[in-house]
């Protein structure tokens, strides 16, 4: 597939929104991953200005391989339309998803494929569907390129596969609309939520990933630990362990780091090694944590099964 460089297009793109793709992408180092994007759009004769302003995560339904990843469509609309009512003007312009696990540069066949045929189906909005790759991670301690990106636009009845060129990519410092500013009504929160700590949108959004699919683990701050995570995380086979998550502003980035409580015998190697790691953000040492332990835990189902076979 030949891909076409297009002056036509200009691309806003928040740092947070590249903090938020980057920080999932921490979380899933074996598999691809993604999400939508949303925002706003000008278009003038064809030329178009794109202002990114959030980004939905795949939701909890989604599937995700080494070289295939599917989304979670009934949540990421259901979320879309929560965002929609507050605001209106808001349009989803659009995918992220990362190749970043299996080394293809550039969107594949089967990617073009259906933006095609999601650009051209008559309930699609947008004369355009813009999608944004993440294809590499560089050895960098800077947190905004530690991974590479491309961005392309596919047209309506157009044929051609647009690469928006860097130079018309301008990166600005704006909040967005999602997942920073979240309806959540804190009237009766007994517990302290990020901004009452002095928000950043990466707590933001740990909180909202934390109280969708781990409900149990809250936050809390202490005048020894500052802000940390406690609560019980549950595994494939139905066992569960309380983990303590402690978030470390010694450096200049935050770090966090995980410790599980009692874990069971099978588990205690795993967990020494997860205790020594430093994570980029809350979620990525919880999904971390959580993906290596149930790694353990299947593959000795399958050896027990496969001696009880033999026997």
């Amino acid at each position: 597939m030949k891909f076409h460089t297009t002056e036509d297009v200009r691309l806003i793109l928040p740092e947070a929104a590249l903090n938020v793709i980057f920080a999932e992408c921490d979380g899933f180092v074996q598999d691809e991953t993604g999400g939508r994007i949303v925002g706003t759009f000008e278009d003038h004769g064809g030329k178009l200005a794109l202002h990114i302003a959030g980004v939905i995560d795949a939701g909890p339904q989604a599937q995700r391989t080494a070289v295939s990843f599917f989304q979670d469509g009934e949540y990421q609309e259901r979320i879309f339309r929560q965002i929609e009512r507050r605001h209106p003007e808001i349009e989803h312009l659009g995918n992220w998803h990362t190749h970043h696990v299996n080394g293809l540069s550039t969107l594949s066949t089967g990617d073009i494929t259906t933006y095609r045929r999601t650009v051209n189906h008559h309930n699609h909005n947008n004369p355009f569907f813009y999608a944004l790759l993440v294809v590499a991670k560089r050895n960098t301690k800077a947190p905004l390129h530690r991974y590479s990106v491309k961005h392309y636009i596919i047209r309506r009845d157009d044929e051609h596969v647009y690469e928006i060129p860097e130079r018309l990519v301008e990166i600005v410092r704006t909040p967005l609309l999602w997942p920073a500013e979240l309806p959540h009504d804190t009237k009766h929160d007994h517990h302290p939520t990020p901004e009452k700590l002095g928000a950043r949108p990466d707590r933001v959004y740990d909180r909202d990933i934390l109280g969708e699919f781990y409900q149990g683990v809250r936050p809390f701050t202490s005048p020894k630990l500052g802000l940390y995570w406690r609560g019980p995380v549950e595994f494939l086979d139905g066992s569960s362990v309380q983990i303590v998550l402690v978030e470390d502003l010694s450096s200049r980035v935050p770090r966090y780091s995980i410790v599980l409580r009692d874990p069971p015998d099978a588990l205690k190697p795993v967990t020494e090694q997860l205790a020594k790691r430093k994570f980029p953000s809350a979620r990525a040492a919880l999904i971390t944590t959580e993906r290596s332990c149930n790694r353990i835990l299947y593959e000795q189902r399958n050896h027990s099964q496969e001696t009880t076979s033999s026997s």
